[in-house]
């Protein structure tokens, strides 16, 4: 099909099918970006007066991932997506926030401020365009990008500037003595797994169970595919060069007045070996991708074009099978899987590139054949798995029941140490740790994940009183046993703390100014633009 119209593109026939095609897409998807603009919700979110559109926020939302991904590499979709959003909506309340003060920053007051900053100065202390373009290409950053990064944070430093005048000097003392506090808890350790339930669940109970929590009983969507696979090298066999190119070749070269014929020869032949071989690859593969979109079945293109055919089935977004075993074994795996993800059924995509463990050059692409979409095992194929799920769940729930009990019987120091003995349950006692979980005894690392889970909320706790905490593998119930205080406060320790306070300070009042100003512009996003985006988000979970 593809090859035809190439042949008869300047045909009249052509000319008016293709014009049909455009008047097709124009009017079955142009038009509802017409309705929506005549409504007035074009946006995906609106702040104040500020509209960033469906175009903008993707256009930022690429921008912002690249460089969240070259700091984490295997961030989370959707985190990634919040983030961004988040990061946009700050950004442009900063903006109308800094508008309202009357701050204003030009891009030549900007360029100033880079030159003088003493960034990017070269060894003799000069400010050095290169040097920062340097810098720039090697972040992938685009200067019109950094300008903008830069005025922004500009504004946020001229937002912050009145902050600086805040005295905390009278708080100093008390905030380094309450830092320098150490608390001690005595705990006790549920183990949900040794809760002993009585009680057999019937099978209507077990079918119960697993409507309410078909969740765990999915099964992942998977994909089936074709690879045609195609090494470079077999296409080198008839590639020859005369002697007459090679002539020509010589006569055209930049270097002939300083080389003879005899000493380019060997070099001129490779180059004119490799032109040879792209634009064979080239047409060879135009001819694959031709076959199989018009409809041709890969195990027929493959046969036909002397390529390898491998078939993946029911792959996962992991490269694996519903018994988590590995499926694809080639260099190229991780990206064939990726791609078959973000195709349609029945579609093909174009060769890809990938280099063997020789080294060699390969050439591949996909015929996607079946999508499975993610779904919940029947009932009767897991029964055994629910009926563990099921009594995981009541062991679970008597653990919190017995935490529960602990917790309300707790009314003066020291019982629960002493509900524990009564009852013969296991107990111990946290090494000191201050309010930010970091323990004295850092060698002691036996009750590191409990600390770590509920060290803020024990800093809230009085000594008559009583909390637990339910960290899933296991219910820790704790009650506060010691309190230790520095009773003198080291002038570094003392100097250190001081400046964190003013830092925490100014920081809260200039959340609470730009808080202010959120709410002033009326944050509204636009759900139905948003999932035309592909974000992936739930925004009333976001919010």
């Amino acid at each position: 099909m593809l090859e035809f119209i190439r042949r008869h593109s300047k045909s009249v026939v052509v000319k008016i099918f293709l014009t049909v095609l455009a008047l097709t897409f124009v009017l079955c998807f142009g038009i509802f970006d017409v309705v929506r603009k005549l409504a007035g919700k074009d946006y995906v979110v609106k702040i104040g007066s500020l509209r960033i559109t469906q175009a903008m926020f993707m256009m930022e939302k690429a921008k912002k991932l690249n460089i969240l991904r070259r700091r984490e590499r295997n961030l989370d979709d959707k985190i990634a997506t919040m983030i961004v959003l988040r990061q946009m909506i700050w950004e442009s309340v900063i903006d109308l926030a800094a508008a309202d003060f009357g701050f204003r920053v030009s891009d030549a007051a900007m360029k100033e401020f880079i030159r003088g900053c003493g960034l990017f100065v070269d060894k003799e202390g000069r400010f050095s365009a290169k040097l920062l373009r340097g810098l720039l290409q090697q972040a992938q950053i685009p200067e019109a990008m950094f300008l903008e990064m830069s005025k922004k944070d500009l504004k946020n430093t001229l937002l912050r500037a009145p902050f600086q005048y805040v005295a905390v000097d009278i708080w100093s003392d008390i905030y380094a003595r309450a830092h320098s506090e150490k608390r001690t808890l005595t705990v006790v350790v549920l183990d949900p797994a040794s809760c002993k339930i009585d009680k057999k669940p019937s099978p209507e109970e077990l079918e119960e169970f697993y409507r309410k929590n078909q969740a765990e009983f999915m099964v992942e969507e998977s994909r089936s595919f074709h690879i045609l696979e195609l090494r470079e090298s077999s296409l080198e066999k008839d590639i020859a060069v005369g002697e007459d190119e090679l002539k020509e070749a010589y006569d055209g070269a930049p270097e002939k007045d300083e080389h003879s014929f005899e000493e380019m020869k060997t070099e001129l032949m490779s180059n004119l070996k490799q032109e040879k071989l792209q634009s064979k690859v080239n047409d060879f593969t135009r001819q694959v991708e031709d076959a199989l979109m018009a409809g041709e079945k890969a195990e027929n293109v493959a046969k036909k074009f002397n390529l390898k055919l491998m078939k993946a089935a029911k792959v996962n977004s992991k490269n694996q099978d519903a018994k988590s075993k590995k499926i694809l074994d080639v260099p190229y795996a991780d990206d064939a899987v990726s791609l078959a993800f973000t195709m349609d059924e029945g579609g093909d995509s174009s060769f890809a590139e990938a280099v063997d463990e020789k080294k060699n050059r390969v050439l591949w692409l996909i015929h996607l054949d079946e999508i499975v979409p993610k779904h919940a095992e029947e009932f009767s194929g897991v029964m055994d798995r629910v009926r563990e799920a099921w009594l995981k769940e009541e062991r679970h729930k008597k653990a919190i029941n017995l935490a529960n009990e602990l917790v309300s019987r707790v009314k003066q120091p020291g019982d629960l140490e002493k509900l524990a003995m009564n009852g013969k349950r296991n107990f111990g006692i946290t090494p000191p740790f201050d309010r930010h979980g970091k323990s004295a005894d850092e060698k002691n690392t036996k009750y590191a994940d409990v600390i770590a889970a509920v060290h803020e909320e024990a800093f809230d706790k009085g000594k008559n009183e009583a909390a637990y905490r339910d960290m899933v593998s296991k219910v820790v119930v704790h009650q506060l046993k010691e309190v230790q205080r520095a009773k003198k406060i080291d002038p570094q320790d003392g100097k250190k703390l001081s400046e964190t306070l003013t830092q925490e300070m100014h920081d809260d009042l200039y959340q609470q100014l730009v808080g202010c100003f959120s709410g002033k512009y009326e944050i509204s996003i636009n759900q139905e633009v948003l999932k035309n985006s592909n974000s992936g988000v739930n925004f009333d979970e976001f919010f």
